[in-house]
C-alpha cells in the first residue's frame, strides 16, 4: 500500500481529503490509482491531517518509487 493510500484511509476517504485540500475527488483518485503519489505541494498538509501517522518522508518515498519505475 502506498503512503497516499494509507493517508486517504486514515483521513476518511478520497472525497473527504479532496474537500479539505480544495480539490476534487477524481483528482485524489488519480493520485492513488494512476500516479501512486500525492503532489509535493500537498504532502505537508496530508501528513498533518494524519497526525503524523503518514509522515512527510513516507509520502516522499512514494515519489522515489514512482521515479525509479519511470527510469527503468
Amino acid at each position: 500500500m502506498s503512503a497516499i493510500e494509507k493517508a486517504v484511509n486514515l483521513i476518511g476517504g478520497q472525497t473527504k481529503l479532496a474537500s479539505i485540500l480544495g480539490t476534487k475527488q477524481t483528482v485524489v483518485f488519480h493520485w492513488v490509482h494512476r500516479h501512486g503519489q500525492a503532489p509535493a505541494k500537498y504532502i505537508p498538509r496530508i501528513s498533518e491531517l494524519t497526525s503524523g501517522e503518514v509522515s512527510v518522508n513516507d509520502l516522499l518515498a512514494d515519489h522515489q518509487k514512482t521515479n525509479k519505475g519511470d527510469a527503468a
